[in-house]
């Protein structure tokens, strides 16, 4: 498939219900892409977002069947955020307020959006982390606080619930069993690249990074950084305890220039025309 030009970044590492979130950095305007019909929709730049870049995140509304796309500015707080709804006929992006919940996205950290609600990492004034959640079918903000003394930059979903991984511990993983109580379990694993032990492979650990897990549960381990020669990643059942590796063949050019493999987890065909 024709890539839509050099500059262009994956907002969101999440497939959301057949579509993908696509960011052209150069002129700061989201687009929306469909792997299935090779369809690539560009959206109107969002007006009067204060910010040289902005963080645009794909939500998926199962009740009326609706994505929605949201837009924040980038690293900067504010109150009011940006929404634009696809195959509505809309042609200019909403403005849509936080009920005095001012926040600012933490970096271009990863979204999920599970069963309706998208999750990501936010900051107040000050440099206190914690989880922001938008239902996109009422468009409301809400503030999960995580738990004391945990600072997470990995957000999965894990069996149909919003997870963190730990950027200082990657062996324990926080699950969110109530967003209104704001009450996390919690869950030890094994690092899994500590025992990974191939005859033709003496990886690092910090050469994989933590991207997303599988319906089944598996984590997803990827290489990490623009170039390297690894055509792999790794499947990690916290279950048993086990690794698998899937070997991508026939890469052009892979070894002379490297590539940067990015992981959209339980992509599902879709024929939704953009």
């Amino acid at each position: 498939m024709k890539w839509p030009g050099e500059h262009c970044y994956f907002s969101t590492m999440d497939s959301v219900h057949g579509l993908i979130c696509i960011e052209d950095l150069n002129s700061n305007t989201p687009l929306v892409w469909n792997p299935s019909t090779g369809q690539l929709l560009l959206l109107p730049k969002p007006p009067n977002m204060n910010s040289k870049y902005i963080n645009v995140f794909l939500g998926y509304d199962p009740v009326q069947g609706k994505h929605k796309v949201v837009c924040l500015p980038y690293e900067k707080t504010s109150h009011f955020f940006r929404v634009f709804t696809l195959r509505s006929g809309q042609e200019s992006w909403r403005t849509v307020g936080t009920h005095n919940l001012k926040h600012k996205c933490r970096g271009y950290g990863s979204d999920r959006c599970i069963n309706g609600v998208i999750y990501y990492l936010a900051s107040g004034q000050g440099y206190n982390t914690f989880i922001m959640s938008f239902n996109v079918r009422f468009e409301i903000f809400s503030m999960i606080e995580l738990p004391s003394g945990n600072f997470q930059d990995v957000l999965i979903s894990y069996k149909g619930k919003l997870a963190c991984v730990d950027r200082y511990n990657e062996t324990r993983l926080l699950i969110l069993e109530d967003a209104y109580k704001h009450k996390w379990s919690f869950q030890n694993f094994l690092f899994p690249l500590y025992m990974w032990n191939l005859k033709d492979s003496s990886e690092e650990p910090n050469l994989f990074k933590l991207k997303g897990c599988t319906y089944d549960g598996e984590f997803i381990y990827v290489p990490y950084g623009d170039h390297n020669n690894r055509s792999y990643i790794i499947f990690y059942d916290p279950v048993r305890n086990s690794c698998r590796r899937l070997k991508f063949e026939g890469l052009v050019d892979e070894e002379k220039f490297g590539f940067k493999l990015h992981v959209f987890p339980n992509h599902i065909e879709s024929i939704v025309s953009l």
